[in-house]
């Protein structure tokens, strides 16, 4: 082989030169690219930080509804145990003040017809008390069942929902 001339030296600078060129095109468009890559990473970073913060606050709500939902589950219940006990209750009054009104009656009738000037004496003393009680009237008895409330959640705060983009909004590319 030939020893090779300037001139053949030459042209194979040329073309060396001319592949340089090329790849500095190509690197630049591979950083372009790079940069256009790092920018849609970060704006999916932060959407997904969005979406994070979303359900953060939407699972605070969720446990804030399951606290409500335990207090009315505990009035239900004392709901139901009161309305029993006072239907057990009921039933049992109806059936003495059933009993309890028949022997009034026939006492009444013994007492009535056997001595008229004590049922006259009777009936006036009645009519002092009902008015020495529209005066003064007595202490009334403590009632029967006194409520106790269940324990209430603290009302939920306002959720701290981040800016939620808008799928007509541009995202600016960092860098």
């Amino acid at each position: 082989m030939p020893d090779p001339t300037v001139t053949d030296v030459f042209n194979q600078l040329v073309l060396v030169n001319g592949k340089l060129s090329q790849v500095e095109v190509n690197t630049s468009l591979m950083a372009n690219l790079n940069m256009s890559i790092n920018a849609g990473f970060a704006a999916t970073v932060g959407r997904l930080d969005t979406l994070a913060a979303i359900d953060v606050e939407a699972v605070k709500l969720l446990f804030h509804q399951t606290q409500q939902m335990d207090t009315m589950i505990c009035m239900l219940e004392q709901i139901s145990r009161n309305t029993c006990q006072m239907l057990n209750e009921l039933a049992v009054q109806t059936e003495l003040q059933k009993r309890t009104a028949d022997d009034l009656a026939l006492l009444r009738y013994i007492a009535v017809s056997t001595n008229s000037a004590a049922a006259l004496e009777f009936e006036r003393h009645k009519e002092l008390e009902a008015k020495i009680e529209r005066c003064c009237p007595p202490d009334r008895p403590d009632p029967a069942c006194k409520h106790v409330p269940c324990d209430r959640p603290k009302p939920v705060e306002e959720p701290k929902l981040p800016d939620i983009p808008r799928p007509d909004q541009k995202t600016k590319p960092e860098g």
